[in-house]
């Protein structure tokens, strides 16, 4: 397995994760316990889920359309 594939498979999981708390937070589920965690508000929450998944499949598609990895 290429550090390409193991990085991509790294990637693909913390996409999924930041998602899918997104998508709990959005359908009204409790997700106090993780703002707390974090010490945001729910707002603040939900921005940062935004941007790390945006920024998660950035990534993902800078490495997968780079022809320097092996």
């Amino acid at each position: 397995m290429t550090s390409k594939t193991i990085v991509l498979r790294i990637l693909d999981a913390v996409t999924v994760v930041f998602l899918a708390v997104l998508a709990f937070s959005a359908t009204g589920l409790p997700v106090e316990w993780l703002t707390r965690l974090f010490h945001m508000s729910l707002g603040e929450f939900r921005g940062f889920s935004f941007f790390m998944a945006f920024a998660a499949m950035f990534l993902m598609h800078a490495i997968a359309t780079s022809d320097s990895a092996p």
